[in-house]
């Protein structure tokens, strides 16, 4: 396909309608693995909360380990091939759900890591060359919710599958619809084109890091990534806990994780339709307030349902809102020929932020709800100053509100 049919100012081009199918399908086979993984490791007798955060936290870090390189490659070889390798991932964390065995559940979250930087690196790279800049707000907004209501329709699935048929079954079934995807992925996805800025760039491989690392506006963003990201690493691990051990059930844990995400795909699309009416820099700002306001909330309540519930939904609410932010913000940082390396680099900020909350949050925990969401609480109020911080560095470049992405 032409470059100027993929790249024209309409939204639904083949490649980002393409995009929004995987994306969806993706999310929604590998649910069980965000929303049950704690909770069959708990039931199963297979290890501590602790041993739950680990097992995340080891797929999260190493997923921002291989988006380097993923990075790199997706400015070499093209992004399609790179998210390809990624869409491996919902078939390992199928596998997750067959084994009672603790070193075969570390080597599957090993692997696991490694396909998932891939398909992080490689679908926001995909996201970036599939669509216009002057609508990659509502593109990145699009993006992610396919990503959120995969995952929230997928919960609603996996909870009874789980509490009627058992862990087996859940498991065998992702593992089947795995293989669909991945068939049907090398069939939709259409290839982007590649300028030869891109290929010459990337010849400079991993001293482009560190070229990267000495710009200030790069700094910030890592840090409004790897800041609120501590807090949903601690959110994702300790909520469906938390309300499976009130209820003492699977499928209260995996209906507050759809009607949470439900929640939070509603303000994904207003805010990404307020990032191409207004600017990106208020919708950041408040995002980021609310991931606090969040935090503060669960410190306060989660020893409770109600509490659990509501500023849980609240949090996925306003880091998805957040989220939905960054590629217009990543596109705004990368220099022509970069933007593989700065989604990598940006997601390796993101996975460390989530493995420090699940560990964290995995040993916090055991002193109560209020201490883990507390420390959040003030971490999230750096996100907000890291935010103040990149709208300085930038407004000099995109001073009007409206101005799009570059």
């Amino acid at each position: 396909m032409p470059h100027t049919a993929l790249s024209s100012s309409g939204l639904l081009t083949r490649g980002f309608v393409a995009l929004l199918i995987v994306s969806f399908l993706s999310s929604f086979i590998s649910a069980p693995l965000y929303s049950l993984l704690p909770v069959y490791v708990d039931k199963a007798h297979l290890g501590s909360p602790f041993f739950a955060g680990f097992l995340k936290a080891l797929f999260l870090i190493l997923g921002g380990l291989f988006a380097v390189p993923a990075g790199m490659l997706c400015d070499m070889l093209g992004v399609k091939r790179i998210l390809i390798l990624g869409i491996i991932g919902p078939l390992l964390a199928g596998f997750i759900f067959l084994t009672g065995d603790p070193l075969i559940l570390v080597a599957l979250c090993i692997g696991l890591g490694a396909t998932f930087g891939f398909s992080s690196t490689g679908g926001q790279s995909y996201l970036l060359g599939a669509v216009s800049p002057s609508v990659i707000g509502l593109a990145s907004a699009g993006y992610f919710l396919g990503s959120t209501l995969g995952t929230a329709s997928g919960s609603l699935f996996a909870g009874p599958i789980a509490d009627a048929l058992g862990y087996q079954v859940l498991g065998t079934v992702a593992c089947i619809a795995s293989v669909c995807l991945i068939a049907g992925a090398l069939v939709l996805l259409p290839e982007l084109p590649r300028s030869g800025e891109s290929t010459r760039s990337a010849s400079r491989s991993f001293a482009g890091y560190l070229g990267l690392l000495r710009r200030r506006e790069v700094r910030l963003l890592l840090g409004i990534r790897y800041l609120p990201t501590c807090y949903w690493g601690a959110v994702t691990l300790l909520i469906p806990l938390l309300i499976s051990r009130i209820s003492d059930t699977n499928t209260s844990a995996t209906t507050y994780t759809a009607i949470s995400l439900t929640v939070a795909g509603a303000f994904q699309i207003l805010t990404g339709r307020l990032c191409d009416r207004i600017g990106r820099w208020r919708p950041i700002l408040i995002s980021a307030a609310c991931v606090a306001l969040s935090a503060l909330g669960l410190a306060l309540m989660a020893h409770t349902l109600p509490g659990l519930y509501i500023f849980g939904a609240m949090a996925s609410a306003a880091a998805w809102s957040l989220s939905t932010t960054m590629p217009g913000l990543l596109k705004l940082t990368a220099r022509d020929g970069e933007e593989g390396r700065v989604v990598g680099i940006a997601h390796v900020a993101w996975s460390a932020g989530m493995l420090s909350g699940n560990l964290g949050g995995g040993k916090l925990i055991e002193w109560g709800p209020t201490l883990p969401f507390g420390i959040a609480f003030v971490l999230c109020v750096g996100a907000v100053a890291c935010g103040v911080g990149l709208y300085r560095v930038h407004h000099a470049a995109d001073p009007s509100p409206a101005a799009p992405s570059k």
